[in-house]
Parts: C-alpha cells; structure tokens; sequence
C-alpha cells in the first residue's frame, strides 16, 4: 500500500516570505537538535569539568541560534503582517479616490435618506 505524499503547492515555495519562514524554522530545529545533543553529550558524563565543554559548545549555541531563528520569525512575521495592512489602506484609498472622482463627475450619486 501506497502512502500519499504531502503535496506543498508550487506557488507557496515561490514566494520569498514563504522561502523565508522555511530557513527560519529549519534554523529552529537545528537550535533544538544542538540543544538535544548537547544534554545528551553531557549526561554521559559523570565528571563535572568533561560536561562543560558540551554546556557551553552545545548549550549556548544552541539557545544563541534558537533566540536568533525566532526572533527573525518574529520579525519577518511583523513585516509581512504591516505589508498586508499597508496593502490594504492603499486599496482602500484607491477606491474612496475613485468614488469621489465619480461623484465629481457625475457617474454616480449619493443614496437619498
């Protein structure tokens, strides 16, 4: 029996943003790995002095490209947000210009109350 296949669509993996988030979550994941590995390095050893290099190669890299993946996300998450208000205050002048450009004109009136 023959599984399906997750199936992203093309057009999702050709826009930047998208692109984006998928390096920063790879970045997470890596930060979580090092973290992982490095408790795992660590635990193996019983003597105190040997699990300090791991603390601090594993552990403090890994928390440095954690915090630096997420706050990018966070980042990139805020642009992308502030883009699509933007875009959307554009078309809404866009519109309120062209009603008052037909109410100029004549092509349109207001309702009567």
């Amino acid at each position: 029996m023959k599984l399906p296949q997750p199936r992203v669509p093309r057009e999702a993996l050709r826009d930047p943003g998208m692109r984006a988030y998928l390096v920063l979550a790879v970045l997470v994941v890596a930060g979580f790995v090092m973290l992982g590995l490095a408790w795992h390095g660590g635990s193996r050893t019983a003597y105190v002095p040997l699990q300090m290099p791991w603390l601090v190669s594993g552990g403090i890299a890994g928390l440095g490209l954690l915090g630096l993946a997420l706050g990018a996300w966070s980042i990139h998450n805020g642009r992308r947000q502030d883009a699509e208000h933007r875009a959307a205050v554009e078309a809404l002048a866009r519109e309120a210009a062209e009603l008052a450009e037909d109410l100029r004109t004549g092509r349109r009136r207001l309702p009567r109350r």
